[in-house]
């Protein structure tokens, strides 16, 4: 398969190709759907229940992006839920942070360790 063929719309119904990398404006209109990321395809697709609502291409290809339209009888996501994904997403980014520093303190405490050695003391 050529690349040009891999960039086509998978059919009508969809979006037109939009630059950048879509995950937020896809991640509006269908927020039940879950990413699958194909590293070497350099795709993403992202799937509500067994439907593709959308593809983001990235990589050596560019950012593009596109997805299924909203369907008609479409919801946003409800408040209590919304707040709940975000609370989930900054415990993600606190425990990723603290990890970091953690990580950053040994190495510190260990080239310190290495500094203060008996004979670089004497010096």
């Amino acid at each position: 398969m050529l690349d040009h063929e891999l960039t086509q719309r998978p059919g009508k119904g969809w979006t037109p190709w939009r630059d950048g990398t879509g995950e937020v404006d896809i991640d509006k209109v269908w927020w039940a759907a879950r990413c699958l990321h194909f590293p070497k395809l350099n795709s993403s697709a992202w799937f509500d229940g067994s439907e593709l609502v959308g593809i983001a291409f990235w990589g050596y290809r560019g950012e593009k992006w596109c997805m299924r339209l909203k369907p008609a009888d479409w919801q946003p996501l409800p408040d209590k839920f919304k707040r709940e994904r975000e609370r989930e997403q900054q415990e993600a980014l606190d425990g990723i942070r603290i990890a970091a520093e953690q990580r950053m303190l040994a190495i510190i405490a260990l080239t310190g360790k290495r500094q203060s050695a008996p004979d670089a003391s004497a010096v």
